[in-house]
This record gives C-alpha cells, sequence and structure tokens, in this order.
C-alpha cells in the first residue's frame, strides 16, 4: 500500500511505531501500521461485487481474519486481481465468486495523510478524525445513537407506571373492574421488564463503546508520550503520568452514571409535556421549579470550579512525592532522609484532604437543596392539586400520576451538581490532555522514512546547543568530522558537553543552531527510529527495566536470534555471568536492575546496544564500573567491532578505553580544545602543563 501510494518507509519506523509483536489480522493495529507510514485507513461493511474501483488498491480480509491486497478487477467484474502479504506471493487474478467467498464482508479503504479532499476514502470528509479524542468519539457515534435511543424508549417506558395508577384509581376501583385491573397490570409488568432490558442493552453499549475509546485512545496517548524528545517536556515524567492518568477521568465520565443522567436531562420536556396533557396548569410546578435546581447547581460550581482546578495539580503534585520516594528508596534510606519525604508526602495528602473536603460539602450544598426543592414540588402538586380534585378538573389518580410523573422528571436532577462538577473536571483533564498532544512529535512530517545510516560518515557543523532555562551554551559552535569505520576517544571534564553530544547525535536533543550530518544528509532527515538505529547511544547510566535478563535484552531487537544475543554477550563481556547464572537469561534482574551490580548493569546496557548492530556507536563511560578484567574484555571485543567497520566515539576517563583510539578529541565549554592523533594530543597537554608550573 506505501509503495502505490508513493510513501517511503522503514521496517525501524514502522516498528517504532506499534506494540511489540502486534497481530497483523487486527483491524485496528493494522491501521496504526498503515498510519506509521503515512496512510490513513477506515474500515467499512462492503461486499466484493459493491467496491468502487476508484478506492482501488483497498484491503479485503479473509474468514480467518488475514489480510489481502485487492488491486483491481477484469473488465467483466468476474475476476479480481489480489496480493497475499502473508505469503508474500506476487500479483495473482482469482475468480470473484470464489474469492467472496472466502472473505468477510469488511473492506479497508486506504489514502495518504492529509488527503482529506480526497472523496475516495469518504463521501465526506470526517474533519473530527483529525482530534485525538473527539475523532474516535464521532468515529463511535452508531454506539452513541444506541444509547439515546435506549434513553428515549426508558424515558417513555417511564410513563407506564403512572398512567397505570391513574387508570387504577379512577377507573378500576370506582368500577371493581378485575379483568382491567389484570390487563394493565400485565402491561405494566411488560414495561417494566423492558425497561430493565433496555437499562442493561445501556450499559452494555457504555461499556463496548468506553473499551474501544480506552484501547484506542490511550495508546494513542502512550504512543504520543514515546514519540517526545524529552527535553520538549516542560513538566517532569510523573506530572506527565498523572495528566496521562487524568484519561481515566474522561473514560470513566463518559460510563458514569453521570453521563447518563445528562441524557436523561434532554427528556425532562417529555414528562412535563405529559404532566400538562394530564393535569394542566399543575405541570408549572416542577416547570417552575427546574429553572431553581439550575440556579443552585450553578451557584455552588462557582466555588467548584475553582476545587476541580486545584484538586488537579494537588493530585499530581501527590503522585509526584510517591512516585519519587518509591523510585528513589534506597537514596532515602542511605541518607535518612524518610522524614523529609514523609513530611512532603503529609503534606500533599493534607492539602488533597482539605480540598475534597471543600468539593463534598459544596456538592452537599446542592444535593440537599435539590432535594428540598423536589420535596416542595410534591407538596406544592398535593396542594394545588387537592383544589383542582374538589372542582373537578382532574381526578384523583391524575393528582397521583402527576406526583409520581413530577419525581420521575426531576429525578437526573436530584444529582446535578455533582454531575456538573464531573463534567467540570473531565473537562479540565481533557484539556490537559489536549495541550499535552499538541506538544508535536521529534519526527517531522516532511521526514522521509525510508532513508538509512548505511555507510557511518559523521560531520558536525558549528552546532550549538542550550539547555532550557540555562544561561551557558553546553554545546557552543563545535564542529567535527569522523570518518565511517573511524573510532575517536572523546576527552575533557565534567560538564564538557560529551554527554550532550551524544544525545544530540542520536537525536534526543535538537541543536540550536548548526548541523549535524551522518552519510552526507542532515540528521533532521531521518526517522528517529533510523537515525537509532544508525548511530548507537549509551549513556553514563543506561536505564534498565523491571524483568528478566533476557526481556531487557531483546527490547530493542524483539526478533533477536539466540546466536545473535549470545554474540552481544560475549561482546559486551557477559557471557560468563550469564552462563554460570542457574536461571541464565530468565533470571530476574529486579527494578531498574537492582539486582545486578553497577558493571553488571552496564555489561547488560552494552550488550543491549551491541544487539542493535548500529553504524556508530557513541559510548559514554561504558566502562567506568567494570573490573579490569571485564574492561579489558570489552576493549578487546570493542576493537574487532571497530576493525569490522563499526564507528566509534568513546567518552572516557579510563586510560584503557582511551587507548583503542588513535584519534582524541578534546573538550572544553562545548568546545573542541585539541584534535589529533594520541600521542599528538599527549605532547601538547605535557607541554601546556610544563608551562603552567612554570608560570606559577
Amino acid at each position: 500500500m506505501a509503495h502505490h501510494h508513493n510513501q517511503p518507509w522503514s521496517d525501524e519506523a514502522v516498528r517504532a511505531r506499534l506494540a511489540a509483536g502486534f497481530d497483523p489480522r487486527d483491524p485496528e493495529y493494522l491501521a496504526r501500521a498503515l498510519a506509521a507510514v503515512g496512510l490513513r485507513s477506515r474500515l467499512v461493511l462492503r461486499r466484493l461485487k459493491a467496491i468502487d474501483p476508484a478506492v482501488l488498491p483497498c484491503l479485503i480480509f479473509r474468514d480467518t481474519g488475514a489480510p489481502l491486497v485487492l488491486l483491481g478487477f477484469s473488465p467483466d467484474r468476474r475476476n479480481a486481481r489480489v496480493i497475499d502479504p502473508e505469503r508474500d506471493e506476487p500479483e495473482r487474478e482469482t475468480p470473484l465468486r470464489k474469492l467472496a467467498r472466502r472473505t468477510r464482508q469488511e473492506v479497508m479503504l486506504v489514502t495518504p495523510e492529509g488527503a482529506l479532499a480526497d472523496r475516495r476514502l469518504t463521501e465526506r470528509p470526517d474533519r473530527g478524525a483529525q482530534h485525538w479524542f473527539w475523532g474516535p468519539v464521532r468515529e463511535n457515534r452508531s454506539g452513541w445513537a444506541q444509547v439515546f435511543i435506549a434513553a428515549l424508549c426508558i424515558n417513555v417506558l417511564g410513563l407506564a407506571l403512572p398512567i397505570f395508577v391513574m387508570n387504577v384509581y379512577d377507573r378500576v376501583i370506582p368500577n371493581l373492574a378485575f379483568i382491567t385491573l389484570w390487563t394493565l397490570a400485565l402491561g405494566v409488568a411488560i414495561a417494566i421488564g423492558l425497561d430493565l432490558v433496555l437499562r442493561g442493552v445501556r450499559a452494555r453499549v457504555l461499556e463496548t463503546v468506553g473499551r474501544r475509546l480506552d484501547t484506542g485512545i490511550a495508546a494513542s496517548l502512550f504512543n504520543h508520550a514515546m514519540s517526545l524528545r524529552p527535553m520538549s517536556r516542560k513538566d517532569g515524567a510523573t506530572v506527565l503520568a498523572s495528566h496521562i492518568r487524568d484519561f481515566e477521568t474522561v473514560r470513566e465520565f463518559f460510563g458514569s452514571a453521570s453521563f447518563v443522567s445528562l441524557i436523561d436531562l434532554m427528556f425532562i420536556g417529555v414528562f412535563i409535556f405529559v404532566l400538562y396533557v394530564l393535569v394542566g396548569p399543575l405541570a408549572l410546578v416542577p416547570l417552575l421549579a427546574l429553572p431553581a435546581v439550575f440556579i443552585l447547581a450553578v451557584v455552588a460550581q462557582l466555588p467548584m470550579g475553582r476545587i476541580a482546578a486545584e484538586a488537579q495539580q494537588l493530585a499530581g503534585r501527590r503522585q509526584s512525592v510517591l512516585v519519587e520516594s518509591l523510585m528513589g528508596l534506597e537514596t532515602i534510606k542511605t541518607l535518612n532522609a524518610e522524614p523529609v519525604m514523609q513530611r512532603e508526602w503529609e503534606r500533599a495528602s493534607a492539602a488533597s484532604a482539605r480540598i475534597n473536603g471543600r468539593s463534598r460539602f459544596w456538592s452537599n450544598v446542592a444535593m440537599s437543596g435539590t432535594q428540598m426543592i423536589q420535596q416542595f414540588v410534591s407538596v406544592g402538586i398535593i396542594v394545588w392539586g387537592v383544589f383542582l380534585v374538589s372542582e373537578g378538573e382532574i381526578t384523583i389518580g391524575a393528582l397521583i400520576a402527576a406526583n409520581i410523573l413530577a419525581g420521575r422528571a426531576l429525578a437526573p436532577l436530584g444529582a446535578i451538581a455533582q454531575t456538573i462538577f464531573r463534567a467540570q473536571y473531565a473537562l479540565k483533564s481533557l484539556r490537559a490532555l489536549s495541550a499535552f498532544m499538541a506538544i508535536p512529535p521529534e519526527r517531522a512530517p516532511e521526514v522521509e522514512s525510508s532513508a538509512r545510516i548505511r555507510e557511518g560518515a559523521l560531520k558536525i557543523e558549528d552546532v550549538r546547543y542550550r539547555y532550557p532555562a540555562a544561561e551557558r551554551y553546553a554545546i557552543a559552535g563545535l564542529s567535527l568530522e569522523m570518518a565511517p569505520g573511524e573510532c575517536v576517544a572523546l576527552l575533557g571534564r565534567v560538564g564538557s558537553g560529551k554527554s550532550t553530544l551524544g544525545r544530540l547525535l542520536c537525536g534526543l536533543l535538537e541543536p540550536e543552531t548548526g548541523s549535524v550530518l551522518l552519510d552526507g544528509r542532515s540528521s533532521a532527515q531521518y526517522d528517529p527510529a533510523e537515525l537509532r538505529a544508525g548511530v548507537g547511544y549509551l549513556p553514563q547510566e543506561p536505564e534498565l527495566f523491571t524483568g528478566t535478563l533476557r526481556e531487557n535484552l531483546v527490547i530493542g531487537r524483539p526478533d533477536a536470534t539466540h546466536a545473535e544475543i549470545e554474540e552481544a554477550l560475549r561482546d559486551a563481556g557477559m557471557a560468563a555471568f550469564v552462563s554460570s547464572d542457574p536461571a541464565g537469561l530468565s533470571r530476574f534482574i529486579g527494578e531498574k536492575g537492582a539486582q545486578l551490580s553497577g558493571g553488571q548493569r552496564q555489561g547488560l546496557a552494552l550488550a543491549r546496544l551491541l544487539l542493535r548492530k548500529p553504524r556508530i556507536l557513541f559510548l559514554d563511560e561504558p566502562t567506568n564500573a567494570m573490573d579490569r578484567h571485564m574492561e579489558a574484555a570489552v576493549v578487546a571485543r570493542l576493537r574487532a567491532l571497530n576493525a569490522a567497520g563499526t564507528g566509534l566515539i568513546l567518552c572516557t576517563h579510563r586510560p584503557a578505553l582511551a587507548e583503542l583510539a588513535n584519534r582524541w578529541v578534546m573538550m572544553d565549554g562545548g568546545r573542541i580544545l585539541l584534535d589529533d592523533t594520541r600521542a599528538k594530543v599527549i605532547e601538547t597537554m605535557r607541554r601546556s602543563a610544563t608551562e603552567k608550573r612554570a608560570a606559577e
């Protein structure tokens, strides 16, 4: 499909945007795979013979769920040209009737992203689909329609009980018409049964729609979080996680009783109208109560709106304290800092409890006021109704029915304040999430995802970079060239900019000025996944994840073979450790690799990087936690990799690793001070030290 629409793509770029081990037979994941190469898709129900040739090529599905690419039809429409991606078969022609018997009536229409004016995808462009939240909501409009229809039927059936009561009092009791009584009782029993069924159907539809939204939107949120550059986030990771958690607030609102109450509010007019038909002027009593309830709810929302914003902020703060304390538990214990963190937690908890107490107070005020108004409505109907009964304008049965109808009409207003508060909180969460989703991802839309780093030539031209809120440049006008397969030792004091340079090379940071060229092409023109497949970066403090040795090794290469894993372990000096452990690769390493030593964590991270086989390796202090024996093994393997053509940039203070490179580059203040052979750099440094001592 990408080839037909002239969309460049690569395996790394697609794999980086999909969950590991996704099933290509799942239309949802298939749509995400198409989106990863710039193609927009839509699943529709359509018979093969009804497919318009203008929408081709498109995807159809076997009975097993396997996708087929439908390319076209023969002139007489008796045969179809298809490609089977699973079997990797060439284009073939098959009878249309035979194909129709073996495929579903589902068609996935595909068009390039941004071609919204292209009517081949749909007759009406879906503008809402561009929004991360409202798009999926609109795509489930059939579900919302079912919920609305069910609510309409439930509210209409709600008229059965008051009408039943009115007829019993007005006709059955005066005439002792028992046959009529049983007939009416049977009718109202059927209505109550249907009401129960429809409520169950409504709950089921809401749950189904909520699950679809949860699956799709949660995947979009996490995918966007993974697509951001680390420095593009203004807030910390815990606050970001709190924002993503806010989606639960939004999703739960759409499946909660509050949302159902909002739907039922639309049918209040139905009950008021029926009241007017039955009892005439008595309908004014609940009608006048409506603005009173709404005014009360609005008044309560004035403080509750501020409370919602403050509660959201305090929840994020509380979450931040909790996560930071748990993640840094060892540091807290070694510093005896438990009292400090306990104080921070208690402060955050106390503030959260205070704000929640204020929320409950105003919610109870609104709820109690609403209940009081409902009680006055009931009293008012009975008092006024007695006079109307005495004048013969209405019957006793109509009066009782009016009281029941008024209660039913005002029932959705019972929790109106709480409903509005939850809706307000959900909207605030939605705004926070929308601001998060508005952060541009690191992959620019114009990036050609098929570009790959093949040789490993590197050229840095006058690059400058300054961290947010920093006054000084971390990289200040740096220029450097490196031939394919060259080995360079990057030396310098702490804070000289070596680690920042590594982040710039692999795209974790974006230079303010200047350019980074790889194989003669700007690094900004590579898809981030392809850039990191070509430039491997090992930070000073590599991150490990909860799981086994194998799970951490293959996290960047899920398809790695056992032979490739063993080779990477040997190259990183970890083979002896793994082979001597009874659990082998299945050993559980704990949270962030807590059950491994510092050297073992470094070795595992290095093996994980080597498994990806990048053209350039940027290693930032890769052996500073290793013993000499392990370091010697790693140096020997790195020498062999360099001899085989892998470029090496080694940031180190360890002589054994620095001597691996014949070219030494000295950095200070984000600039290059020296760039020459090892011998000349050492000689220059000695001469400079001698001159400095002489000057003193």
